[in-house]
């Protein structure tokens, strides 16, 4: 999938979609920061390619998602063994679990995203992974507004 390009070449197809795609109500009203809608923001969780491609691949689905889907189950269907989500979700805490906590972010804000919820695990491995890239990063506004709306959302 491309990233991104300058100025004279749009955004994937793929990427847009799912930005474009309808976003649940309870989403919107409370993760207002325009972070939520950038395709292209390095620390924006649709940014990267990890978030965007999920998010369009879910988008694509959304029929499959309900209230009672998790962040484990988007995870999951990335993987053949479920042990695999344990394992990705250990290598946050890694020194290079950069990747692992992008995707982690990713899946979170794309269940809130198209769901309007998100389970307990996957709130607490989120902020986890928040936490992570923050402690790889430093302190980042992005990432910040990401923490705070995700502990605020009730």
């Amino acid at each position: 999938m491309l990233d991104v390009m300058d100025d004279e070449h749009p955004v994937d197809d793929g990427i847009r979609e799912g930005i474009d795609a309808p976003a649940d109500d309870a989403f919107t009203d409370h993760f207002t920061s325009p972070i939520y809608d950038d395709p292209a923001g390095e620390f924006a969780p649709f940014g990267t390619d990890e978030g965007s491609d999920l998010l369009a691949e879910w988008a694509a689905r959304t029929d499959e998602l309900g209230p009672s889907s998790t962040v484990r189950d988007l995870l999951a269907d990335a993987f053949e063994d479920p042990a695999d989500v344990d394992s990705l979700i250990a290598e946050i805490d890694d020194e290079d679990g950069v990747d692992a906590a992008t995707t982690v972010v990713g899946a979170g804000f794309t269940l809130l995203r198209l769901t309007g919820q998100i389970d307990d695990e996957g709130r607490a491995v989120v902020l986890r992974a928040l936490a992570a890239l923050v402690s790889f990063y430093g302190e980042q506004p992005e990432l910040s507004r990401m923490r705070d709306d995700l502990e605020s959302f009730v």
